[in-house]
């Protein structure tokens, strides 16, 4: 697309939309029409939930402000009540790159992302912004790969007389919860599989119809997360969601930049070793009894041996 050509749709969600201008991605509040001949009530219901979308806007470019130059963190162009323009990046969101070239993918490729959206999103926090909304579609990607994220339109800034460790928001928003969208986005990674849940202790029971998305009263337990012992960085999945598990994202980070790719290969390999000698320690005892039941119902009744050529005169020796 050159810069002569017009506005393009690349992005659109419940706030807003992102049009493509050249190399300029221009975002903008939802604005909805009113149907022709609407009731009162839809009036109302429309008009509503565009001054929402108009006012989530407004938030996220006070959010980009409030964040500075943050490494990772997209650098607007230009943030105003209305809109805000940012720049354009080719290759998208990690969530797209990654259905198109999944199979060319590895676990070192998946390392690194992960590593770069830890510190991206532990930065935010030492900036005292919540994320929430912690998404592959919400990382998007330079020619080299490497990630920048956006979208803050749900985020939240901690007052300064807050105690991070401990705020919550009214929408149950908290470190803690960030850890966990971090964990769900880092096993859409290496699973393939979508995973989120949300802990509202205001729900009378748990809402988990849905396989992909969970709504829990309390903070669930690990017999209602999905199995991660034999995924790549399982563990450090595992401990991003469970309520005892990480409590910082600097501990996310520690983790993920002190995880040894070559132990872990190691222990594969142990464990895949382990089952070889396993098989071999059984076909080593079995071999023996094997051999014997094969001689005595195979072999033996072909052969020739004395002891036959004997026994089949007994009958004719007259004593």
């Amino acid at each position: 697309m050159s810069d002569d050509d017009g506005p393009e749709l690349i992005g659109l969600g419940r706030v807003g939309r992102v049009m493509r201008f050249g190399d300029i991605a221009v975002k903008t509040a939802n604005i909805w029409t009113v149907p022709d001949n609407a009731s009162e009530m839809t009036i109302i219901s429309y008009e509503q939930t565009t001054e929402l979308n108009k006012e989530s806007l407004k938030h996220e470019g006070h959010v980009y402000c409030h964040l500075g130059n943050i490494p990772g963190v997209i650098r607007p162009y230009q943030v105003s009540d209305t809109e805000i323009r940012m720049p354009y990046l080719r290759q998208g969101p990690l969530s797209r790159y990654l259905r198109t070239h999944r199979d060319g993918v590895d676990n070192n490729r998946r390392l690194k992302w992960l590593q770069e959206a830890a510190h991206i999103i532990r930065r935010t926090h030492d900036r005292r912004v919540l994320v929430s909304d912690i998404a592959t579609r919400n990382f998007l990607l330079e020619e080299d790969l490497s990630l920048q994220m956006c979208d803050f339109t749900e985020s939240i800034i901690v007052a300064n007389d807050k105690d991070m460790a401990d705020f919550i928001s009214e929408d149950f928003v908290s470190v803690k919860s960030d850890i966990a969208r971090f964990g769900s986005m880092m096993y859409e990674i290496i699973s393939g599989n979508q995973f989120e849940f949300y802990v509202i202790p205001d729900i009378e029971t748990d809402l988990d119809d849905d396989p992909g998305s969970k709504t829990f009263k309390t903070w669930p337990t690990a017999d209602k997360l999905p199995v991660t012992d034999n995924l790549f960085l399982g563990d450090v999945i595992r401990r991003c969601w469970i309520r005892n598990g990480f409590v910082t994202m600097q501990e996310v980070c520690h983790a993920l930049d002190n995880f040894d790719q070559g132990s872990a290969a190691s222990r594969a390999s142990r464990d895949a070793d382990k089952e070889k000698m396993n098989w071999r320690h059984f076909l080593r005892l079995a071999s023996p009894v094997a051999t014997a039941v094969i001689l005595a119902i195979v072999i033996v009744p072909r052969l020739r041996l004395p002891w036959r050529t004997i026994s089949a005169f007994l009958p004719s020796i007259k004593h």
